[in-house]
């Protein structure tokens, strides 16, 4: 029998698991698309913040950027292809668990971005690095992976889940596990279930020790309030994903389908700052940036042509972005490091 998180941690990062085996994001990925993979806006607009954030922090050299997550290092392309004022200062680290991801990334961004460099502002880790930076930590859609302990109120009191021969199995739960739920969600029903999402707390943690000076800046979708998990059917929050769709039961089959929960951001440490993923790009200058697109459709209708056809593409992607039902809908945590 073993115990929910580590099943789903064996599952994702085991020998034989999902993202050991190669899994990745991606349109010619096996089973889900991110932000960065929907459009290059999404990278230029994290590049613009890294701008503004490095004149806010007077200019740092170096200026170390650190993509937790980084897949196949398509969100880290598309910040070197837009990045202006920190573009000499930058120092950029793309943090990945998987060999193969590792390999791939570091080959995509030299050769789209620094083809005629013999050295590169760039390295690729499998854990964070040690030390203490002045810079940016990212994390996109990296806390919906570090798998959650799971916890149902009863009658009897708090039990947890475990997993058995792809079976369900509720035991009593370990009295601080009990304790953690009653305090994050007082009011729940009996029947209740929610995460206790303890490695995504440690990460954040981990993360923030980096820091000198600077940001830890975090997407994922979520709620604010762990309350709202003994709302919803397990199966709302806890989902598994296969060929862009969602799959079955994440007891089955281990390492062949993605396996990822709702963020419950009241249970990460700190007091960070937290937005729609829509408003923060918007912030960033999304509409700027596409007002040229716009522009353009418009001037040709009613009868667009290939650039015109193109400039559409632009705009769908930064609907497809902002979306309040979709990806815009996503929250977006930052926490400030140092400040004066």
């Amino acid at each position: 029998m073993t115990r929910f998180d580590h099943f789903v941690e064996e599952a994702l990062y085991g020998q034989h698991g999902f993202y050991s085996t190669g899994q990745r994001a991606g349109s010619e990925g096996a089973d889900f698309i991110t932000s960065p993979e929907t459009s290059t806006l999404f990278g230029a607009c994290v590049a613009e913040y890294l701008d503004r954030l490095w004149q806010q922090l007077e200019r740092p050299n170096p200026f170390v950027v650190i993509e937790a997550g980084s897949g196949p290092g398509t969100l880290c392309r598309d910040i070197f292809m837009s990045v202006q004022e920190c573009s000499d200062a930058i120092r950029y680290v793309m943090v990945e668990r998987s060999d193969s991801q590792r390999e791939t990334a570091f080959r995509e961004v030299t050769t789209r971005c620094f083809m005629d460099q013999q050295e590169v502002p760039l390295a690729v880790l499998q854990d964070l690095p040690a030390g203490s930076f002045t810079g940016v930590v990212l994390a996109n859609e990296l806390l919906d992976n570090l798998p959650p302990r799971v916890v149902k109120k009863t009658t009897k009191g708090w039990l947890e889940l475990h997993v058995e021969q792809g079976v369900q199995v509720w035991q009593a739960a370990p009295s601080e596990a009990a304790t953690m739920a009653s305090a994050i969600a007082s009011t729940a029903q009996n029947g209740s279930c929610l995460p206790l999402q303890l490695k995504a707390a440690v990460w954040i943690n981990r993360a923030l020790a980096t820091l000198k000076r600077g940001r830890l800046l975090v997407f994922d979708y979520g709620v604010q309030s762990s309350e709202i998990f003994a709302q919803r059917p397990m199966g709302e929050w806890l989902r598994t994903y296969r060929n862009h769709q969602r799959s079955g039961s994440p007891y089955q089959e281990p390492g062949s389908q993605d396996i990822t929960c709702d963020v419950a951001f009241d249970q990460l440490p700190g007091n960070p700052s937290i937005s729609t993923q829509a408003d923060w790009l918007k912030d960033q200058g999304l509409y700027s940036m596409t007002d040229w697109a716009r522009k353009q459709w418009q001037s040709a209708l009613p009868s667009p042509d290939a650039a015109a056809v193109a400039a559409r593409s632009v705009l769908d992607e930064a609907a497809a972005l902002t979306d309040p039902e979709g990806l815009g809908g996503f929250l977006v945590a930052e926490w400030r490091v140092g400040d004066k």
